[in-house]
């Protein structure tokens, strides 16, 4: 999925797939990494996550995906299980269910997709701002996920803080509690996973004027 005029790309696999148990790709901390996950799903996303990210890097630059390395070190601990990184490009990884996405771009960008048959109901007042009415939990999660891994907060905000345009209308962010600036530099949309049944969003934060 391109997003013209800011270099972004999104690339979906799904965990049935030969490449969520290939690992030539994966160097020695992603592989050490890779143990760690003690059941089998969680092991062929992330494998699909790093070969996904790799080949879309390698296309991006001409490097060999064999020679791609992704930095993970973590801001806060120094530990390699962060957010993959590299120089000159951005990126987001999201997955659920048996659906790995792969965001690429120029600018900070943040994805995020859900299985709808995950239930949310007992989440609705973890998710919805004060300013948004009810409707499509799923949609609201994925659209606030997705901009909380864009600014790189994740879990350190909550959703709550957020204010987004109502479930059935086009994605927006309207509001950031104690950021007023940040809403006018923010490019957010739905997007058509390659599954019905998931729910998924795509952020994009422009550089300042």
């Amino acid at each position: 999925m391109p997003d013209s005029g800011f270099g972004t790309d999104v690339r979906w696999g799904r965990t049935s797939s030969a490449e969520a148990a290939a690992l030539e790709l994966l160097d020695a901390t992603e592989l050490a990494r890779r143990e760690r996950y003690l059941r089998d799903a969680d092991r062929r996303r992330f494998t699909l996550g790093v070969n996904l990210t790799k080949r879309e890097v390698a296309r991006r630059t001409g490097l060999p995906p064999e020679r791609v390395v992704l930095d993970r070190t973590c801001p806060d601990c120094g530990a390699p299980h962060g957010r993959p990184l590299h120089p000159g490009l951005h990126l987001s990884v999201s997955h659920s269910g048996d659906l790995v996405g792969v965001a690429v771009s120029e600018v900070p960008v943040g994805l995020d997709v859900e299985e709808r048959a995950r239930p949310m109901g007992e989440l609705d007042a973890h998710v919805r701002s004060a300013g948004e009415p009810p409707g499509d939990l799923h949609v609201y999660w994925t659209r606030k996920e997705a901009l909380l891994k864009a600014t790189g907060d994740g879990l350190k905000v909550a959703m709550t803080d957020l204010t987004v345009s109502p479930a059935d209308r086009p994605a927006a962010l309207l509001d950031w509690r104690g950021r007023p600036g940040l809403p006018a530099r923010i490019r957010l949309r739905d997007l058509e996973a390659p599954d019905p049944a998931y729910a998924a969003a795509l952020a994009l934060i422009l550089p300042e004027a």
